[in-house]
C-alpha cells in the first residue's frame, strides 16, 4: 500500500487522479470503500488542524493589509497605487487561496455528492489532472465551487460591494475563442510570480491586494459555512451581504 506522506506532491496528485478515475468507472454502493481511500485527501482530524493553521496564516495577512491602511487610505481612488509591501501581500494571499481552496474540495465529505453532481466530480479529477502536471488550475476551482463566481462582499469603510472571484473574458483572435480569467489573480498574482520585474507597477496594486484578501476570506467562510459554525470566520475589512440586502439588489 502507498502512503501519503511518502508521495511528492506531483505523485500525490496522479495517486489520487487514479482513484478518481477508478469512481469514474463504477458507480456501485462498493464505491464508499474506494471513497475512503483517496490518497492525501483531507482526514477529519488533520483537516480541523489545517484550517487553524490557514486562519493564523489569514490573520497575520489581514494585519499585513491593516498596516497598509496606516499608509494608503481605503479609497478607491487609490486602487492604482502601488508598492513591494502590496507585492508581498499579493504573493501570500496567492498559494493560501489554492491552499482553502482545497480544503473545502479534498476531503471526505466531498463525495458524498459526486452522484448528485457529476460536474463536481468532472472538476475536480481536471484539477487533479493539472496538479499533478504542475499546472495552474485555479479556474477549474471556480468551475467546482460556482457560487463563489456571484459571491459579493461589502468593504468596511469603502461600503462598496465587491465579487473578488467575478470571472471576465478577453476575445483571443489568433485562438477564435474567449479566454476568461478572475482580474487579480491573472495581472496581479500570476504577473507577479511570473512577471515581477516586467509587470510589477501593474500588478503590485492596492486593488488586487483588496479584491485577492476578499477572496480569501470568502472562502474561509464558505469553509466555516460547510462545517455548518455559527461563528462565521470574522474579518476587519469585510462582512457578508444580508439576505434582505441580497433580495433588494435582485429587484
Amino acid at each position: 500500500m502507498i502512503g501519503g506522506s511518502t508521495l511528492k506532491n506531483r505523485d500525490c496528485a496522479r495517486a489520487q487522479l487514479y482513484y478518481l478515475t477508478l469512481i469514474n468507472h463504477n458507480e456501485n454502493k462498493t464505491d464508499c470503500d474506494a471513497r475512503s481511500k483517496f490518497i492525501g485527501w483531507e482526514s477529519e482530524n488533520n483537516l480541523k488542524n489545517n484550517v487553524k493553521a490557514s486562519r493564523k496564516t489569514y490573520d497575520s495577512i489581514d494585519r499585513d493589509f491593516d498596516t497598509c491602511l496606516e499608509y494608503i487610505a481605503l479609497d478607491s481612488n487609490h486602487f492604482s497605487v502601488y508598492s513591494p509591501k502590496i507585492a508581498d501581500i499579493i504573493l501570500k494571499i496567492g498559494p493560501e487561496i489554492l491552499t482553502v481552496f482545497n480544503l473545502i474540495l479534498f476531503n471526505k465529505r466531498i463525495t458524498r455528492f459526486f452522484n448528485e453532481q457529476p460536474e463536481l466530480k468532472r472538476q475536480i479529477v481536471e484539477i487533479q489532472k493539472r496538479k499533478s502536471e504542475n499546472k495552474d488550475g485555479f479556474m477549474y476551482y471556480l468551475r467546482a465551487l460556482p457560487d463563489l463566481v456571484k459571491k459579493r462582499v461589502i468593504v468596511e469603510g469603502l461600503e462598496q460591494r465587491i465579487k473578488p472571484f467575478e470571472i471576465k473574458k478577453t476575445w483571443l483572435t489568433k485562438k477564435e475563442k474567449y479566454f476568461y480569467y478572475v482580474e487579480w489573480w491573472r495581472y496581479g498574482y500570476n504577473a507577479l510570480k511570473h512577471r515581477k520585474m516586467r509587470e510589477f507597477k501593474e500588478a503590485a496594486i492596492f486593488k488586487y491586494a483588496l479584491f485577492s484578501l476578499a477572496g480569501l476570506w470568502v472562502l474561509h467562510d464558505r469553509l466555516d459555512s460547510d462545517w455548518g459554525r455559527k461563528d462565521l470566520f470574522k474579518s476587519r475589512v469585510f462582512r457578508r451581504e444580508r439576505v434582505c440586502q441580497i433580495l433588494s439588489n435582485r429587484n
